[in-house]
């Protein structure tokens, strides 16, 4: 069972917030103080029955709704509950409806959503407090007690993480205590692959002694929080969730806990797995997780399981879900494919698309010198590493409620939709724009210190490099021999700009994207670029994209 929408009425800076959720893990992004961590909050307040402050209303007047999809799969079949939480602001607690049917339930229901907010704060100074050490050894010499199979096969599991362990087989005490110490008192002891799998193994112990606690709790029965499939199995469902997981971990260990809470949740730990079953007596869990980061690092590369919080028009909060978006199989192959180059947009104001490396290295640069910091401004540059690629990612961008401003080379002009921010080289590609922009504003000189600073390809213009560009502009063969550029006569424009252009066509990359970027002055950038990057800073700034 997972929670898989929710409708958020007047809750803080949610007026009216619809949000649907991946099964296994949500990744929540966005602004500052928009909200992100106020829907962990509820979260809590929903699983514990808790009631709404009055600084939780939005509107005193109106009351906080939320409306809650529960939804569970069993050999394929899709089961659903629909609840609603109501509460007015001189009401002390909320009540609680079934959709289904208009009944009001009782309002204790709501614990049997079992929801853990796993806090990171104290990674890894303190990973376990000394109440728990007790609770810890409890639960692994409970474990251990099964006898010397057991103990073998939790040494074997652990030596496959990488762990060196050798445990007393018939002493289940001194096993325990040989493991507790090797996990938890040596934690920064060892190689930097030792220290994560001590720290993974420590994260998901702290786990289950929340879930032990749990089912200790007489609070709520722990067998009205169990779903039970056809097969008969029985799983414990659950609810994580991290806040902030960069505050307090680099981005290599940010990666690997929250890959290991995934496995935990989705029973891809054997030694947990076996865990679960023996200290809890059920066959495993149906965990979802929630993340809120403002790091691309936590990120997975999968656009499905992104919730954007952002600001529409009219300043009020809402909700972009990935899980809500239905691209066509090729289209959302593609996406998947290209979405690490995507992560950092998430984060930005707009995004500016571009074909190859070459722009993508020069961009940058050619917006300080036209007075535009793209940090200043959140505007992401994005190299989509083809021209085919611009309108596919330009479409997700864009199902984020991002702004998306496209630069295409002309000569596809004919098959490409146009709109408003579709935007064209002026001339055949981006380094004919280049080319003609500085010898129409006595640029020569900087296309040669461009040139002149690409040591490796000094400044001749051969055969291969003029069949290229030959091929590109459709001229005829032998139209142009080969020569160095310091060598063609400066009256001679139709030459210089087909020979300065052979030679940036012949020679792109980032480098020599990133050297054009540096050495135009600002008379020198093609108009066709600086139009592009004002009409990002337009759209930055909360003009509408139409």
């Amino acid at each position: 069972m997972f929670i898989s929408h929710m409708l958020v009425e007047n809750y803080r800076t949610f007026r009216h917030v619809e949000l649907h959720f991946d099964s296994r893990v949500n990744y929540i992004v966005g602004d500052n103080n928009i909200g992100k961590s106020n829907f962990l909050t509820l979260l809590k307040f929903i699983t514990h029955g808790y009631g709404f402050k009055e600084n939780d209303f939005l509107e005193p007047d109106k009351p906080i709704r939320v409306q809650i999809t529960l939804s569970s799969e069993d050999d394929g079949l899709k089961d659903t509950a629909h609840l609603e939480l109501r509460q007015h602001v001189r009401q002390v607690v909320p009540r609680l409806y079934n959709l289904d049917n208009g009944e009001e339930l009782p309002l204790e229901y709501t614990r049997c959503l079992f929801y853990i907010d796993f806090a990171l704060d104290e990674v890894p100074r303190k990973m376990i407090s000394e109440e728990d050490i007790a609770k810890t050894i409890s639960i692994f010499e409970g474990y251990l007690s099964g006898g010397p199979e057991v103990i073998e096969e939790v040494e074997n599991l652990l030596n496959q993480k990488g762990f060196h362990l050798s445990l007393p087989k018939e002493d289940a005490r001194k096993a325990t205590l040989v493991l507790f110490n090797e996990i938890f008192r040596s934690i920064a002891i060892g190689t930097s692959y030792d220290s994560t799998m001590k720290l993974m193994i420590a994260v998901g112990v702290s786990l289950l002694i929340k879930m032990i606690r749990k089912k200790e709790s007489r609070a709520i029965s722990f067998e009205n929080m169990i779903v039970t499939d056809s097969r008969g199995r029985r799983f414990l469902p659950v609810t994580v969730s991290i806040d902030e997981p960069e505050l307090h971990l680099h981005p290599y260990l940010q990666r690997a806990m929250l890959a290991f809470c995934r496995s935990i949740l989705n029973n891809e730990e054997p030694f947990f797995l076996k865990l679960v079953q023996t200290i809890l007596g059920v066959d495993g869990l149906r965990g979802q997780l929630f993340v809120v980061t403002h790091s691309t690092d936590s990120l997975v590369n999968d656009y499905r399981q992104i919730i954007r919080i952002y600001w529409d028009d009219r300043k009020k909060v809402q909700a972009a879900c990935g899980a809500s978006f239905h691209f066509d199989r090729e289209i959302e192959k593609h996406l998947i494919m290209h979405f690490p180059e995507v992560k950092e947009a998430l984060y930005s104001k707009c995004t500016i698309l571009v074909e190859g490396e070459t722009e993508y290295g020069s961009f940058g640069y050619f917006a300080k010198t036209l007075g535009v910091n793209f940090d200043y401004h959140g505007i992401c540059l994005i190299n989509a590493r083809g021209e085919s690629s611009i309108s596919k990612i330009a479409q997700l961008v864009r199902r984020f409620h991002i702004p998306a401003v496209c630069l295409y080379d002309r000569d596809v002009m004919g098959t490409t939709r146009q709109s408003p921010y579709v935007f064209f080289t002026d001339f055949i590609c981006y380094e004919m724009d280049v080319v003609k922009s500085c010898l129409a504003h006595r640029g020569r000189k900087a296309l040669d210190q461009v040139i002149g600073d690409m040591e490796d390809a000094g400044d001749a213009v051969n055969t291969s490099l003029i069949k290229k560009a030959g091929a590109k502009l459709g001229l005829p063969k032998g139209y142009y021999p080969p020569v160095k550029l310091k060598n063609i006569n400066p009256r001679n424009r139709e030459a210089l700009e087909f020979y300065y252009f052979a030679w940036l066509y012949g020679n792109k990359g980032v480098i020599i994207g990133r050297t054009l970027g540096k050495s135009l002055g600002k008379e020198l950038i093609p108009p066709a670029f600086a139009r592009v990057i004002q009409a990002a800073v337009r759209l930055s700034c909360g003009s509408s994209e139409k």
